[in-house]
C-alpha cells in the first residue's frame, strides 16, 4: 500500500492503546488507493479475495495468540488450557464483540459490497471481517507490526485468563463454589462518539447489583464491575 498517509498506519498499529476505528478507516483508505477504487467508502475487494484474507488472518491470529499464551510469564498453560483459551479469544463470537464496539458505521467498512448487500451481519461475518483485516495487514506489513497490534487489541481478552488480572474469573469461581450459579453482566449505558465509545456495565447475582464499572471496551467495563463486586464481598484480588 502506498500514499502519504499510509506510513502512519504502522504508527497506529504500534500504539500502546490502538484505536481500532482509526486503523480501519486508514486501512480502507490506503488499500483502496493502492489496489481498488479510492472513491469507494468501504473495502473495495472481491468476495473471493476477502475470503482469502479472512482465511489467512485466522491463521495469523491463532499463531500470534498461541505464542503470547506460550510465553506468558505468570502462568504455564497445558496444551489443553492453551487450546481452550485460544478458542475463546479468537472465536467468531469474541471477534464479533470486539469489532462491534466500533459501531456499525465503522465495522461495515470492512465488509465488501457483494457481502454487505444482505444487510445482516452475524458473528460469522463480523468476526470474519476482523480476520480479513488481519490477513491483509499481515500481507502488507509483515508479522512483527501485526503481532504488536493483535496483542494490544486482545490484551483485555487474554487478561481474563491471568490470575493477577482476571476479576471476572475470580468472581465467577466464588459464586460457583457457593451456589453453583454465576453472576450476570448487564449493559447500563453506552456513551461517547463512535470513534471513542465508553461502556458502563453492572454485575448482578440474582436481582442484586454487586458492582458497576466503566471502560473503553465491554471487557474493560466488565472487569472493573467484577473488581468492584469483589471489593463489596471482601474478596478483593
Amino acid at each position: 500500500m502506498t500514499g502519504p498517509s499510509c506510513p502512519s498506519l504502522i504508527e497506529l498499529l504500534r500504539a500502546p492503546d490502538p484505536g481500532l476505528n482509526r486503523i480501519i478507516t486508514m486501512f480502507i483508505s490506503c488499500f483502496n488507493a493502492a489496489y481498488g477504487n479510492p472513491a469507494k467508502n468501504r473495502w473495495d475487494v472481491t468476495k473471493e479475495e476477502w475470503q482469502r484474507y479472512e482465511s489467512l488472518g485466522d491463521r495469523v491470529l491463532n499463531l500470534v495468540v498461541a505464542r503470547s499464551l506460550f510465553t506468558q510469564r505468570y502462568a504455564v498453560h497445558s496444551e489443553g488450557e492453551m487450546t481452550r483459551i485460544l478458542g475463546a479469544v479468537v472465536s467468531n463470537r469474541a471477534l464479533d464483540a470486539l469489532v462491534k464496539q466500533c459501531g456499525e458505521k465503522i465495522f461495515t467498512l470492512l465488509i465488501p459490497e457483494v457481502i454487505g448487500e444482505q444487510k445482516a451481519y452475524g458473528e460469522r461475518i463480523t468476526g470474519g471481517a476482523f480476520e480479513a483485516l488481519i490477513g491483509a495487514l499481515y500481507c502488507e506489513l509483515g508479522l512483527d507490526d501485526v503481532a504488536f497490534f493483535i496483542n494490544a487489541i486482545l490484551r483485555e481478552s487474554l487478561s481474563r485468563y491471568s490470575p493477577d488480572e482476571n476479576a471476572i474469573g475470580i468472581l465467577q469461581e466464588y459464586f460457583q463454589k457457593k451456589s453453583k450459579k454465576t453472576p450476570m453482566y448487564r449493559e447500563k449505558k453506552r456513551s461517547g462518539p463512535d470513534h471513542d465509545p465508553r461502556f458502563t456495565y453492572e454485575v448482578l447475582f440474582g436481582d442484586k447489583v454487586l458492582g458497576e464499572g466503566s471502560g473503553k471496551s465491554i471487557q474493560q467495563a466488565q472487569q472493573v464491575a467484577a473488581r468492584k463486586a469483589l471489593e463489596t464481598l471482601g474478596k478483593e484480588p
